[in-house]
Protein backbone atom coordinates (compact mmCIF):
# COMPACT_ATOMS: atom_id res chain seq x y z
CA UNK A 1 0.00 0.00 0.00
CA UNK A 2 1.38 3.38 -0.49
CA UNK A 3 2.53 5.76 2.10
CA UNK A 4 -0.06 8.03 0.71
CA UNK A 5 -3.16 5.83 1.31
CA UNK A 6 -1.26 4.84 5.04
CA UNK A 7 -0.88 8.40 5.75
CA UNK A 8 -4.76 8.76 5.43
CA UNK A 9 -5.30 6.49 8.26
CA UNK A 10 -2.20 7.62 10.51
CA UNK A 11 -1.51 11.00 9.92
CA UNK A 12 -4.00 12.26 12.29
CA UNK A 13 -2.28 11.07 15.29
CA UNK A 14 1.33 11.71 14.30
CA UNK A 15 0.08 15.58 13.18
CA UNK A 16 -1.91 16.57 16.64
CA UNK A 17 0.97 17.63 18.78
CA UNK A 18 3.27 19.11 16.25
CA UNK A 19 3.23 22.33 15.26
CA UNK A 20 2.79 21.19 11.03
CA UNK A 21 4.65 22.83 8.44
CA UNK A 22 7.13 25.15 9.91
CA UNK A 23 6.15 25.74 12.87
CA UNK A 24 4.17 27.09 16.00
CA UNK A 25 5.32 30.80 16.00
CA UNK A 26 7.52 32.95 17.77
CA UNK A 27 6.46 33.53 21.41
CA UNK A 28 4.98 30.92 24.17
CA UNK A 29 1.93 32.98 25.10
CA UNK A 30 -1.45 32.71 23.49
CA UNK A 31 -2.91 36.02 22.62
CA UNK A 32 -7.35 36.19 22.06
CA UNK A 33 -6.09 37.86 18.60
CA UNK A 34 -3.37 40.07 16.69
CA UNK A 35 -4.56 43.35 17.18
CA UNK A 36 -6.08 43.70 13.54
CA UNK A 37 -8.49 41.14 14.03
CA UNK A 38 -12.60 41.76 13.95
CA UNK A 39 -13.88 42.65 17.16
CA UNK A 40 -15.87 39.41 19.15
CA UNK A 41 -19.25 41.23 17.85
CA UNK A 42 -18.00 41.97 14.04
CA UNK A 43 -18.76 38.12 13.84
CA UNK A 44 -22.14 37.81 15.26
CA UNK A 45 -22.98 40.78 12.94
CA UNK A 46 -22.01 38.38 10.09
CA UNK A 47 -23.65 35.57 11.28
CA UNK A 48 -27.07 37.37 11.44
CA UNK A 49 -26.54 38.90 7.41
CA UNK A 50 -23.68 37.50 5.21
CA UNK A 51 -22.45 34.69 7.11
CA UNK A 52 -20.88 33.43 5.20
CA UNK A 53 -18.02 36.70 4.37
CA UNK A 54 -16.66 35.56 8.48
CA UNK A 55 -13.46 33.72 9.09
CA UNK A 56 -11.74 32.75 12.09
CA UNK A 57 -7.82 31.84 11.44
CA UNK A 58 -6.44 30.11 14.18
CA UNK A 59 -2.82 30.06 14.39
CA UNK A 60 0.06 28.99 17.40
CA UNK A 61 1.50 32.50 17.87
CA UNK A 62 2.17 35.26 14.90
CA UNK A 63 5.67 36.27 15.01
CA UNK A 64 7.51 33.29 13.85
CA UNK A 65 8.47 35.75 10.10
CA UNK A 66 7.24 32.50 8.34
CA UNK A 67 4.43 29.84 7.50
CA UNK A 68 2.08 31.57 10.79
CA UNK A 69 3.06 35.17 9.25
CA UNK A 70 2.74 34.00 5.50
CA UNK A 71 -1.10 33.07 6.67
CA UNK A 72 -1.89 35.83 8.46
CA UNK A 73 -0.89 38.11 4.79
CA UNK A 74 -3.62 36.54 3.45
CA UNK A 75 -5.80 37.31 5.95
CA UNK A 76 -4.91 40.80 5.67
CA UNK A 77 -5.53 40.64 1.78
CA UNK A 78 -9.18 39.10 2.44
CA UNK A 79 -10.12 41.70 4.86
CA UNK A 80 -9.37 44.46 2.62
CA UNK A 81 -11.46 43.03 0.16
CA UNK A 82 -14.24 42.90 2.51
CA UNK A 83 -14.40 39.42 4.69
CA UNK A 84 -14.53 39.75 8.12
CA UNK A 85 -11.69 38.00 9.18
CA UNK A 86 -10.32 37.61 13.24
CA UNK A 87 -6.80 35.93 13.90
CA UNK A 88 -6.78 33.83 17.11
CA UNK A 89 -3.00 33.29 18.38
CA UNK A 90 -3.91 29.44 20.47
CA UNK A 91 -0.68 29.17 21.39
CA UNK A 92 1.98 26.55 20.99
CA UNK A 93 1.50 22.59 21.92
CA UNK A 94 1.71 23.17 25.63
CA UNK A 95 -2.02 24.86 24.99
CA UNK A 96 -2.93 22.20 23.52
CA UNK A 97 -6.04 21.36 25.58
CA UNK A 98 -6.98 25.19 25.20
CA UNK A 99 -7.42 24.46 21.50
CA UNK A 100 -10.74 23.53 20.91
CA UNK A 101 -11.98 25.69 23.31
CA UNK A 102 -10.63 28.45 21.47
CA UNK A 103 -12.22 27.14 18.24
CA UNK A 104 -15.57 26.37 20.18
CA UNK A 105 -15.93 30.64 20.69
CA UNK A 106 -15.43 31.55 17.53
CA UNK A 107 -18.01 29.51 16.44
CA UNK A 108 -20.00 30.91 19.25
CA UNK A 109 -19.13 34.61 18.11
CA UNK A 110 -20.62 33.94 14.71
CA UNK A 111 -17.54 32.87 12.59
CA UNK A 112 -18.68 30.80 9.62
CA UNK A 113 -15.57 29.34 7.96
CA UNK A 114 -12.47 28.14 10.42
CA UNK A 115 -9.35 27.77 8.77
CA UNK A 116 -6.10 26.37 10.88
CA UNK A 117 -3.47 23.91 9.56
CA UNK A 118 -2.78 20.00 10.01
CA UNK A 119 -1.85 20.66 13.77
CA UNK A 120 -5.50 21.32 14.20
CA UNK A 121 -6.97 18.48 12.07
CA UNK A 122 -8.46 16.07 14.77
CA UNK A 123 -9.97 19.08 16.41
CA UNK A 124 -11.18 20.67 13.17
CA UNK A 125 -12.82 16.74 12.14
CA UNK A 126 -14.26 16.90 15.08
CA UNK A 127 -16.07 20.00 15.34
CA UNK A 128 -17.17 19.62 11.42
CA UNK A 129 -19.27 16.59 12.35
CA UNK A 130 -20.44 18.60 15.58
CA UNK A 131 -21.27 21.51 13.48
CA UNK A 132 -22.31 20.49 10.08
CA UNK A 133 -23.44 24.35 9.41
CA UNK A 134 -19.90 25.48 9.48
CA UNK A 135 -17.32 25.18 7.29
CA UNK A 136 -13.92 23.69 8.16
CA UNK A 137 -10.69 24.71 6.05
CA UNK A 138 -7.44 22.58 6.98
CA UNK A 139 -4.43 23.31 4.81
CA UNK A 140 -0.95 21.88 4.70
CA UNK A 141 -2.59 18.67 5.10
CA UNK A 142 -4.18 15.58 3.10
CA UNK A 143 -6.60 12.88 3.46
CA UNK A 144 -8.10 10.29 1.20
CA UNK A 145 -11.31 12.18 0.02
CA UNK A 146 -13.74 9.59 0.52
CA UNK A 147 -13.36 10.27 4.18
CA UNK A 148 -13.65 13.90 3.76
CA UNK A 149 -16.58 15.49 5.50
CA UNK A 150 -19.07 17.71 2.84
CA UNK A 151 -18.39 20.87 5.24
CA UNK A 152 -14.18 20.53 4.81
CA UNK A 153 -12.18 21.00 2.73
CA UNK A 154 -7.94 20.82 3.00
CA UNK A 155 -5.26 22.67 0.57
CA UNK A 156 -2.03 20.68 0.37
CA UNK A 157 1.09 22.35 -1.35
CA UNK A 158 3.63 20.41 -2.58
CA UNK A 159 6.39 21.50 -0.61
CA UNK A 160 8.31 18.80 -2.12
CA UNK A 161 8.32 21.00 -5.35
CA UNK A 162 9.94 23.82 -4.00
CA UNK A 163 12.03 22.22 -1.99
CA UNK A 164 14.15 20.70 -4.97
CA UNK A 165 14.92 24.02 -6.36
CA UNK A 166 16.60 25.12 -2.95
CA UNK A 167 17.85 22.09 -3.65
CA UNK A 168 19.87 22.67 -6.60
CA UNK A 169 20.84 26.10 -4.83
CA UNK A 170 22.51 24.36 -1.86
CA UNK A 171 24.02 21.59 -4.21
CA UNK A 172 25.75 24.08 -6.82
CA UNK A 173 26.74 26.67 -3.69
CA UNK A 174 27.96 24.50 -1.64
CA UNK A 175 32.19 24.16 -1.46
CA UNK A 176 32.77 21.65 0.84
CA UNK A 177 30.41 19.18 -0.76
CA UNK A 178 28.22 18.77 2.52
CA UNK A 179 24.44 20.84 2.95
CA UNK A 180 21.96 20.80 5.54
CA UNK A 181 17.99 20.20 6.07
CA UNK A 182 17.22 20.70 9.31
CA UNK A 183 13.87 21.00 10.96
CA UNK A 184 11.89 21.62 13.93
CA UNK A 185 10.03 18.51 13.93
CA UNK A 186 9.74 15.45 11.86
CA UNK A 187 6.07 15.01 10.60
CA UNK A 188 4.51 13.69 6.96
CA UNK A 189 4.86 17.08 5.50
CA UNK A 190 8.09 18.30 7.17
CA UNK A 191 9.77 14.68 5.61
CA UNK A 192 8.38 16.13 1.91
CA UNK A 193 9.94 18.97 2.54
CA UNK A 194 13.17 17.22 3.14
CA UNK A 195 12.48 14.58 0.28
CA UNK A 196 12.20 17.31 -2.62
CA UNK A 197 15.60 18.90 -1.17
CA UNK A 198 17.80 15.70 -1.22
CA UNK A 199 15.94 14.94 -4.89
CA UNK A 200 17.33 18.84 -6.21
CA UNK A 201 20.27 18.40 -4.21
CA UNK A 202 21.52 14.74 -5.71
CA UNK A 203 20.05 15.81 -9.33
CA UNK A 204 22.21 18.85 -9.34
CA UNK A 205 25.22 16.63 -8.21
CA UNK A 206 24.99 13.51 -7.24
CA UNK A 207 28.48 13.62 -5.19
CA UNK A 208 26.79 16.26 -2.41
CA UNK A 209 26.27 14.76 0.55
CA UNK A 210 23.36 15.77 2.56
CA UNK A 211 23.05 16.01 6.67
CA UNK A 212 19.22 16.14 7.85
CA UNK A 213 18.62 16.83 11.57
CA UNK A 214 15.42 17.84 13.92
CA UNK A 215 15.74 19.91 17.28
CA UNK A 216 12.53 18.94 18.39
CA UNK A 217 10.50 21.80 18.74
CA UNK A 218 9.28 24.78 16.54
CA UNK A 219 10.53 27.47 19.65
CA UNK A 220 14.42 26.80 20.46
CA UNK A 221 16.45 28.79 18.17
CA UNK A 222 19.35 28.23 20.57
CA UNK A 223 19.30 24.39 19.94
CA UNK A 224 18.83 25.28 16.00
CA UNK A 225 22.33 27.25 16.38
CA UNK A 226 24.33 25.12 18.40
CA UNK A 227 23.17 21.97 16.16
CA UNK A 228 24.24 23.98 12.87
CA UNK A 229 27.27 25.07 14.56
CA UNK A 230 27.94 21.16 15.57
CA UNK A 231 27.22 20.33 12.05
CA UNK A 232 29.72 22.88 10.16
CA UNK A 233 32.15 22.06 12.65
CA UNK A 234 31.96 17.96 12.13
CA UNK A 235 30.17 17.20 9.03
CA UNK A 236 31.74 20.38 7.28
CA UNK A 237 28.15 21.66 5.92
CA UNK A 238 28.47 25.36 4.23
CA UNK A 239 24.85 25.68 3.54
CA UNK A 240 21.59 25.57 5.51
CA UNK A 241 18.12 25.24 4.74
CA UNK A 242 15.78 25.52 7.67
CA UNK A 243 12.40 23.88 8.33
CA UNK A 244 11.95 24.90 11.55
CA UNK A 245 9.42 27.56 12.12
CA UNK A 246 10.58 30.31 15.24
CA UNK A 247 13.75 27.82 15.18
CA UNK A 248 15.03 28.65 12.10
CA UNK A 249 16.53 31.91 13.82
CA UNK A 250 19.21 29.55 15.37
CA UNK A 251 19.90 28.75 11.81
CA UNK A 252 20.66 32.18 10.55
CA UNK A 253 22.74 33.21 13.79
CA UNK A 254 24.94 29.78 13.18
CA UNK A 255 25.69 31.12 9.52
CA UNK A 256 26.14 34.62 10.49
CA UNK A 257 28.75 33.59 12.71
CA UNK A 258 30.68 30.61 10.77
CA UNK A 259 30.03 32.81 7.45
CA UNK A 260 27.93 29.64 5.65
CA UNK A 261 24.90 30.18 3.77
CA UNK A 262 21.37 29.96 4.95
CA UNK A 263 18.09 28.83 3.26
CA UNK A 264 14.70 30.09 4.63
CA UNK A 265 11.64 28.88 4.28
CA UNK A 266 7.79 29.35 3.71
CA UNK A 267 8.47 33.64 3.48
CA UNK A 268 10.69 35.60 2.13
CA UNK A 269 12.99 35.70 5.08
CA UNK A 270 15.83 37.64 3.53
CA UNK A 271 12.79 41.03 3.86
CA UNK A 272 11.61 39.77 6.80
CA UNK A 273 15.18 40.28 8.99
CA UNK A 274 16.27 43.11 6.66
CA UNK A 275 13.84 44.81 8.23
CA UNK A 276 13.96 43.27 12.19
CA UNK A 277 15.69 44.52 14.94
CA UNK A 278 18.69 41.93 13.86
CA UNK A 279 19.16 42.76 10.17
CA UNK A 280 22.56 41.43 10.00
CA UNK A 281 20.74 37.90 9.95
CA UNK A 282 19.72 38.61 6.10
CA UNK A 283 22.85 38.48 4.77
CA UNK A 284 23.29 34.88 4.87
CA UNK A 285 20.05 34.04 3.30
CA UNK A 286 20.40 32.94 -0.18
CA UNK A 287 16.81 32.85 -0.79
CA UNK A 288 13.62 31.23 0.88
CA UNK A 289 11.86 28.50 -0.50
CA UNK A 290 8.03 30.01 -1.04
CA UNK A 291 5.08 28.33 0.47
CA UNK A 292 2.66 30.92 -0.69
CA UNK A 293 0.01 30.12 2.34
CA UNK A 294 -1.76 33.92 2.42
CA UNK A 295 -1.85 33.93 -1.45
CA UNK A 296 -3.43 30.24 -1.14
CA UNK A 297 -6.20 31.60 1.13
CA UNK A 298 -7.25 34.54 -0.64
CA UNK A 299 -7.43 32.56 -3.99
CA UNK A 300 -9.51 29.37 -2.40
CA UNK A 301 -11.88 32.32 -0.84
CA UNK A 302 -12.12 34.33 -3.94
CA UNK A 303 -13.61 30.35 -5.36
CA UNK A 304 -15.61 30.20 -2.62
CA UNK A 305 -17.43 33.09 -3.31
CA UNK A 306 -17.54 32.34 -6.88
CA UNK A 307 -19.24 29.37 -5.73
CA UNK A 308 -16.49 26.77 -7.17
CA UNK A 309 -16.58 23.12 -5.90
CA UNK A 310 -14.00 22.94 -3.38
CA UNK A 311 -15.41 21.09 -0.29
CA UNK A 312 -14.81 17.18 0.85
CA UNK A 313 -11.82 17.66 -1.93
CA UNK A 314 -7.93 18.17 -1.13
CA UNK A 315 -7.23 21.15 -2.98
CA UNK A 316 -3.57 20.55 -4.20
CA UNK A 317 -1.60 22.88 -5.05
CA UNK A 318 1.78 23.48 -6.76
CA UNK A 319 4.28 25.14 -8.89
CA UNK A 320 1.76 25.79 -11.41
CA UNK A 321 -0.62 27.45 -9.13
CA UNK A 322 2.42 29.62 -7.73
CA UNK A 323 1.77 28.41 -4.74
CA UNK A 324 5.80 27.19 -4.19
CA UNK A 325 8.94 28.61 -5.49
CA UNK A 326 11.59 30.84 -4.50
CA UNK A 327 12.84 34.37 -3.83
CA UNK A 328 14.13 35.71 -6.40
CA UNK A 329 15.60 39.69 -5.33
CA UNK A 330 18.54 41.41 -5.72
CA UNK A 331 20.60 39.49 -2.57
CA UNK A 332 20.08 36.33 -4.71
CA UNK A 333 20.81 37.52 -8.15
CA UNK A 334 24.49 39.51 -6.63
CA UNK A 335 25.07 36.03 -4.73
CA UNK A 336 24.22 32.98 -6.72
CA UNK A 337 26.47 32.50 -9.79
CA UNK A 338 24.00 32.57 -13.30
CA UNK A 339 24.79 29.03 -13.97
CA UNK A 340 22.77 27.93 -10.57
CA UNK A 341 20.08 30.51 -11.40
CA UNK A 342 19.54 29.20 -14.54
CA UNK A 343 19.47 26.15 -13.64
CA UNK A 344 17.12 26.28 -11.09
CA UNK A 345 14.91 28.41 -12.86
CA UNK A 346 14.80 25.96 -15.96
CA UNK A 347 14.20 23.35 -13.31
CA UNK A 348 11.25 24.94 -11.79
CA UNK A 349 9.85 25.56 -15.96
CA UNK A 350 10.07 21.73 -16.26
CA UNK A 351 8.23 20.73 -12.57
CA UNK A 352 5.21 23.24 -13.83
CA UNK A 353 5.12 21.40 -17.26
CA UNK A 354 5.21 18.03 -15.62
CA UNK A 355 8.82 17.02 -17.40
CA UNK A 356 10.33 16.56 -13.97
CA UNK A 357 8.42 14.73 -11.46
CA UNK A 358 10.00 15.70 -7.89
CA UNK A 359 10.37 12.78 -5.07
CA UNK A 360 7.31 12.82 -2.59
CA UNK A 361 7.61 11.56 0.87
CA UNK A 362 3.99 10.50 0.71
CA UNK A 363 4.99 8.18 -2.82
CA UNK A 364 6.81 6.17 -0.89
CA UNK A 365 5.86 2.22 0.29
CA UNK A 366 6.83 2.89 3.92
CA UNK A 367 9.02 4.75 6.71
CA UNK A 368 12.14 2.58 5.88
CA UNK A 369 12.20 3.78 2.26
CA UNK A 370 12.26 7.57 3.30
CA UNK A 371 15.07 6.11 5.62
CA UNK A 372 16.91 4.50 3.21
CA UNK A 373 16.87 8.10 1.22
CA UNK A 374 18.13 9.77 4.12
CA UNK A 375 21.19 6.86 4.90
CA UNK A 376 22.13 7.47 1.11
CA UNK A 377 23.23 10.84 1.11
CA UNK A 378 24.63 10.84 4.95
CA UNK A 379 28.23 12.16 4.76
Amino acid sequence: MKLRKLMALGMAGVMAFSLAACGGGGSEEPAADNGNAAEADGGEEAAAGDVNKSIAYIVGNLGDKSFNDSGETGMVKLREAGWDCKTIEAGDETKADKWEDTMLDAIDEGYHYLVASSTYRDIMLKLAEEYPENQFIIFDDSMDESEIPDNVAFIFYAQNEGSYLVGQLAAGMTESGVVAVNVGMDNPVISDFVTGFINGVQDYDPSVKVVKAAVGSWTEPAKMKELCLAQARDKKADVFYQVAGGSGAGLFEACKENGTWAIGVDSDQYTYYKDSENPELADVILTSMLKNVGDSFVAFFDQVEAGEDVWGKVNSLGLTDNAVGYVDNEFFQENVPQEVRDAMAEAAEKIAAGEIDVKSYYDFADESEYQALLDSVTP
